[in-house]
């Protein structure tokens, strides 16, 4: 932009600037909003977790229908089972009820462990999630408050921008006008020579 183009059209720097303000604020923003959405998913995603939590009874039904005996405690309750034959049948009580009730207590027992320890294990990792997803969701989170703040400042330049703008042309003008003004002040009071009529004709040393 020369000079003269600058002079008699000061608005365009204006557009210039906002131009240069509207480049680097969609580039950071765009930065940004990977984050965001993220962040928002993130957040879907506990709303559904904690919603879980809130009716444990039926999240322990939903697991439990995945549950499957592990093969540690299918080993250990064929231990328990072959022991607990040798030791009625030690102590001549082999098909007895109070010896295979023993054996079926000794297993459940097992089983009833083996699952607990599934469960355990699930709500570990169950709450692990949660954990990752709560701080995916802050990234998020402060991702967009960024934004936020980026976009009130955004606002904040541009006014300043287009403030500047409309006032662009009258102070111009003004600028004209003055320095218009000082040159038929300095011409009629000598600043330009001297003279008895026209230039230099209100100055007092003239001849």
């Amino acid at each position: 932009m020369s000079w003269l183009t600058s002079f008699m059209h000061p608005g365009r720097a204006y557009d210039k600037a906002q131009g240069q303000l509207d480049k680097y604020y969609n580039q950071g923003q765009g930065f940004l909003n990977p984050y965001n959405q993220n962040g928002v998913n993130q957040g879907n995603n506990l709303t559904e977790m904690i919603n879980k939590l809130k009716n444990p009874a039926a999240l322990r039904d939903e697991w439990e229908k995945n549950y499957q005996t592990s093969d540690a405690a299918k080993n250990a309750m064929g231990m328990a089972k072959e022991h607990g034959l040798d030791a009625a049948s030690s102590m001549g009580l082999m098909g007895s009820s109070p010896a295979l009730s023993a054996i079926q207590a000794g297993t459940s027992a097992i089983g009833a462990e083996d699952k607990q320890n599934y469960l355990n294990d699930l709500m570990n990792k169950y709450q692990s999630g949660i954990n990752a997803s709560q701080n995916m969701y802050n990234t998020g989170a402060g991702a967009a408050g960024q934004q936020s703040t980026n976009a009130m400042n955004m606002g904040e330049n541009s006014s300043g921008v287009q403030f500047g703008k409309s006032n662009a042309g009258g102070q111009r003008f003004g600028e004209i006008g003055n320095s218009a003004i000082k040159m038929l002040m300095e011409y009629l009071t000598g600043g330009m020579g001297t003279g008895s009529f026209g230039r230099g004709a209100w100055s007092t040393g003239g001849s």
